[in-house]
């Protein structure tokens, strides 16, 4: 059975879904999904689950994110982005690192942020980004956020390189609109990188490139995985070969989801697991509510919750 989590290094230019779908067709299986998206423009750790592995993204902790950016000064757009049109323009002061850390610094800790216009948050069931391009404006509710480290890497006369360690759910877009003002300017985000997201990071992951060679023995990855209409079909590896060489790349579900406790059930315990669904034993001190694992052995069987005197299933994954 095909299972765990790979990390894909996502180019700039595609969707989060653009990858799903490449995996579907290398890996030939429709149980492919991203733990979360990143922008379109943006590029770096995006972690796609796979096979049985779907059933685990609600139980990952991707609460920290790492990322690095360069912050373009002068010019805002309707983005918050390069892809975006210039909305203003405004001259840009004379900067130092040490001054744009000092303001940097004053962003950091808990706060509230409002997502983007241009964003998937969904207001009413639709996502705002279809509201600002039929040129409505629709706001969502500020959500609470952490940044971490706000790090001011380099300095030029009209750009900042940063790096962020932030919560889940930080728009990074906006962080770098409100850098910008509090330097006494505008300013949007011209490129963005994503270094990691919880346990997945870039040192394990696997770019276009090598998905294109694994795929058809070329490196020239749009002709390959995403060619376009009147681009002819460049044949690819049979499908035994492409598996054999992205399975040994994936994260096994227990490597991903290490963060929670673990327990070996006895006997006793795997029967009432198996026919009622829970069991009377968990890690000692989780808490109501909490998840943790449960192993027959050295095998997985699934993620357990605590509720009451009790521990219940959350999900069990399917066995071989």
């Amino acid at each position: 059975m095909i299972s765990g989590f790979l990390v894909v290094d996502k180019p700039a230019g595609i969707t989060s879904h653009d990858v799903v779908s490449v995996l579907r067709k290398l890996l030939g299986l429709k149980k492919v999904g991203h733990t979360g998206t990143l922008d379109p423009f943006a590029t770096g750790v995006l972690p796609m689950a796979i096979g049985s592995s779907t059933r685990l993204i609600q139980f990952l902790d991707e609460s920290k994110k790492v990322y690095v950016g360069r912050i373009q000064l002068g010019h805002s757009t309707d983005t918050g982005d390069h892809t975006g049109m210039i909305t203003d323009t405004q001259p840009v002061p004379e900067l130092s690192i040490n001054s744009v850390q000092s303001v940097a610094a004053a962003l950091e800790g808990e706060q509230m942020q409002i997502p983007p216009r241009f964003s998937a948050v969904k207001v009413k069931g639709k996502a705002l980004y279809k509201y600002a391009r039929e040129g409505q404006t629709v706001e969502a509710a500020a959500r609470p956020i952490v940044v971490h480290r706000l790090k001011v890497v380099r300095v030029g006369q009209d750009w900042i390189d940063v790096r962020v360690v932030c919560s889940r759910g930080t728009y990074v877009r906006v962080l770098a609109e409100d850098l910008s003002r509090e330097l006494g300017t505008i300013g949007h985000l011209s490129s963005l990188r994503r270094m990691a997201s919880g346990p997945f990071n870039l040192a394990g992951s696997i770019d276009f490139e090598a998905l294109s060679m694994i795929a058809a023995q070329r490196p020239d990855w749009p002709r390959v995985l995403r060619p376009k209409r009147n681009e002819s079909r460049i044949d690819w590896t049979d499908l035994d070969g492409r598996r054999a060489a992205l399975v040994p790349r994936f994260m096994s579900a227990e490597v991903a989801l290490s963060h929670l406790p673990r327990v070996e059930l006895d006997r006793g315990n795997l029967d009432s697991l198996k026919l009622r669904g829970r069991t009377e034993v968990g890690p000692f001190d989780v808490v109501d509510g909490a998840h943790w694992l449960a192993y027959d052995g050295a095998t997985l069987l699934g993620v357990m919750v605590k509720s009451g005197d009790q521990h219940r299933v959350a999900r069990m994954l399917p066995r071989d």
